[in-house]
């Protein structure tokens, strides 16, 4: 599976927050000897999590684009904790190349929305994860994402129409999907906790800001869709770079969590 976008530089604080927050609700203990990432991407949230584990375990990343994985590499190389770290190429569509309770935490970020069949792979991770295992499972929910534009009415629809997009590398599309966490996890042989949001918040128009990368990529995906004239993402964009050169500029995002324990 590939990544939707390689956005996730360290350089923001909101994406550093973002994925030590979500490494956090792991709770990974002592005893703890492997955690994986379903879907690890260009390895944001890998550094975290492996700074949370105890000598002597591994963390895996689970990845379907080879791209991605090379990305990955290339973060850690020459990083001494790069010893603890496995990376696999999966299509996570299919059976996980992973022995039933070999997994003690799991951690599947922004990765459902790309899948024909989440109910399918919630049945594969409740199948590798140990009992007792913990799965932290988060979306954003695209439809949620706020700009400060001075057209607000060109920016809820760019928004919308992002959010339903269907990307050329994506088999799939559901940009809601965050809100339906519950529901979703609820149907599997989890047991699952009440849902939590987290609102990210970036600011500052510049790259690699979350914010920033973000209303260029609506901007691509939107213009390459041709489902808004390039005239009206042209403005829209030189509005965003104003309300930047203002000092003015923000973007925000809700993510939606659930924690699933295996019984």
């Amino acid at each position: 599976m590939e990544t939707e976008l390689q956005y996730e530089s360290l350089e923001d604080p909101a994406v550093d927050e973002r994925h030590r927050r979500l490494a956090a609700l792991l709770e990974i203990a002592p005893g703890d000897r492997v955690v994986v990432d379903f879907g690890c991407g260009d390895g944001a949230t890998l550094g975290k999590l492996l700074d949370c584990l105890h000598p002597g375990g591994a963390v895996v990343g689970l990845d379907g684009a080879a791209e991605a994985l090379a990305a990955v590499a290339d973060r850690f190389s020459g990083d001494a904790q790069a010893k603890r770290l496995g990376l696999v190429r999966a299509d996570l569509e299919r059976p996980l190349p992973l022995a039933a309770g070999s997994v003690d935490r799991a951690l599947c970020h922004n990765v459902l929305e790309c899948l024909r069949d989440p109910a399918a792979f919630l049945v594969e991770a409740h199948r590798v994860l140990r009992p007792g295992g913990r799965l932290v499972l988060s979306h954003p929910d695209y439809d949620t994402m706020v700009f400060t534009a001075p057209d607000l009415e060109l920016t809820r629809r760019l928004v919308h129409a992002y959010c339903d997009a269907q990307q050329d590398w994506m088999e799939t599309v559901n940009g809601t999907i965050g809100r339906w966490l519950h529901s979703i996890a609820a149907d599997s042989p989890f047991m699952v906790e009440p849902m939590t949001a987290a609102t990210v918040v970036s600011r500052g128009w510049r790259p690699p800001m979350l914010g920033y990368l973000f209303a260029q990529h609506v901007a691509t995906v939107l213009g390459r869709t041709r489902t808004v004239p390039a005239a009206e993402l042209h403005r829209w964009l030189a509005s965003l770079e104003a309300m930047g050169e203002r000092g003015e500029f923000l973007w925000t995002v809700v993510d939606f969590t659930v924690v699933c324990h295996k019984r």
